[in-house]
């Protein structure tokens, strides 16, 4: 197209428009009261929708805690019925705690080799029998047992979850962070004659030493998370770790060089 051809096209397209504001023009005193109506619902349109989502935003920031705070007491109350449910159907409640220990005793020596789970507080814990025993054994403690409801994975942004399902967030929660807890605190709190292992022993040794910069706080490092996957930490792992710490389970800190991971979730 030539250059004259360019210029006539735009003056054409120039008329139209012309045109079209003279139409406009021209229709205006018609409709004007119609304009003027949708202009006002509009603005009241505009007014209820930021209304709704300052609103929904208060929620938020302010009641939605308080009702997760509530939910999670709840959900831990319900597993502690659950566990205390299962023991009083083995027996009946006069012969409860003596059919326990009988029951216990008969376990250990038919089979000796298997490590029977025991659930109870850390502070139970300290003062119980198992400090002192040799023999390993596989303990849950109920200052761990938590885990992340629907509503909340909803909460964490989608950036942030990218194709992360809520399954694999909660498995990553209970199979690897939370049984590196009950790790750790399992041998921690053992008087150390009872640590017959080297390989222990010199775990026992830095939890101590790392117990001591944080006498009041529970928590893991990133060594303790790499043992038990038995790998170093890659992108998807760092990723897990960073919706836990959305969700307030978990709080980082890095302390002398190590990458300390503390339990917040109350």
């Amino acid at each position: 197209m030539s250059g004259i051809e360019i210029i006539l096209a735009k003056q054409v397209e120039m008329i139209h428009r012309i045109e079209q504001f003279f139409g406009l023009h021209t229709a205006r005193s018609a409709i004007s009261v119609e304009i003027s109506v949708l202009q006002k619902q509009t603005r009241s349109s505009t007014e209820s929708i930021n209304s709704a989502k300052n609103a929904l935003c208060r929620f938020r920031d302010e009641q939605y805690p308080k009702y997760v705070v509530l939910i999670r007491k709840m959900h831990r109350n319900n597993f502690l019925l659950l566990d205390l449910l299962k023991h009083l159907q083995k027996t009946d409640k006069t012969d409860h705690r003596k059919a326990l220990v009988e029951q216990k005793l008969n376990t250990d020596h038919a089979h000796p080799n298997v490590h029977t789970v025991d659930k109870m507080f850390l502070a139970d814990y300290q003062k119980s029998p198992f400090v002192t025993k040799m023999k390993p054994r596989c303990l849950s403690f109920l200052d761990f047992n938590d885990s992340i409801s629907p509503e909340e994975f909803e909460q964490i942004p989608k950036y942030m979850r990218g194709r992360e399902s809520l399954d694999e967030l909660v498995g990553f929660l209970q199979t690897v962070v939370i049984s590196s807890f009950e790790e750790k605190y399992s041998l921690l709190y053992k008087n150390k004659k009872a640590v017959t292992n080297q390989q222990d022993l010199v775990l026992w040794k830095a939890y101590n030493q790392q117990q001591s910069n944080f006498p009041n706080s529970k928590f893991i490092t990133q060594g303790d998370i790499a043992r038990k996957m038995g790998r170093l930490i890659d992108k998807k792992v760092n990723a897990k770790l960073t919706m836990l710490r959305h969700l307030h389970i978990l709080q980082e800190t890095r302390h002398e060089g190590t990458v300390y991971y503390f339990w917040i979730r109350e």
